[in-house]
């Protein structure tokens, strides 16, 4: 292998293991301890794109939708009530860590809307709102971010985030 091809993965290395190691740092110093864990065997719920074209700007008990650049205005700033966005990647331990407290969340609250946009798959959503380290959960009002949180968080804490 060159030098230079190396010294480039040597710096992608180093990159991805910062936002990771960034994303579990901020979770860590969080001081609402760390979110539930995720039941063995349990898999985290997947959306068709189709159920995600389909989806209202009201909030659905009972789903967590996933945005991307052309249903983000639609899912989130043209919504009628309170939207936690978060901002997470497959790859990203803590992300799955908080995937299972966002499905519950979800199950539970009919005032407010959950929604998941993968940093990977939309740069440009994340470049928009800051998103440098994940997870990142951001609460819209009115198409407005109102509240944020970089890290994991416990279900009580993202229901005061949503004002509950």
């Amino acid at each position: 292998m060159s030098h230079s091809i190396r010294k480039n993965v040597s710096k992608f290395a180093f990159a991805s293991a910062v936002v990771v190691i960034t994303g579990m740092l901020f979770g860590a110093k969080s001081n609402t301890g760390p979110a539930e864990m995720q039941a063995k065997g349990q898999k985290d719920a997947q959306v068709k794109k189709s159920d995600v074209e389909k989806a209202p700007t009201t909030a659905k008990k009972g789903r967590v939708h996933h945005a991307d650049e052309t249903t983000f205005g639609r899912l989130v700033l043209k919504a009628n009530v309170p939207v936690l966005v978060d901002f997470y990647a497959d790859w990203c331990g803590p992300c799955r860590m908080l995937a299972p407290v966002l499905e519950e969340l979800a199950r539970e609250t009919a005032n407010a809307k959950i929604v998941k946009v993968n940093i990977d798959e939309n740069p440009q959503l994340a470049a928009r709102y800051g998103v440098e380290a994940i997870p990142n959960l951001k609460v819209f009002r009115d198409g407005e971010v109102v509240d944020e949180r970089i890290g994991i968080a416990r279900k009580t804490d993202l229901k005061k985030m949503l004002g509950g």
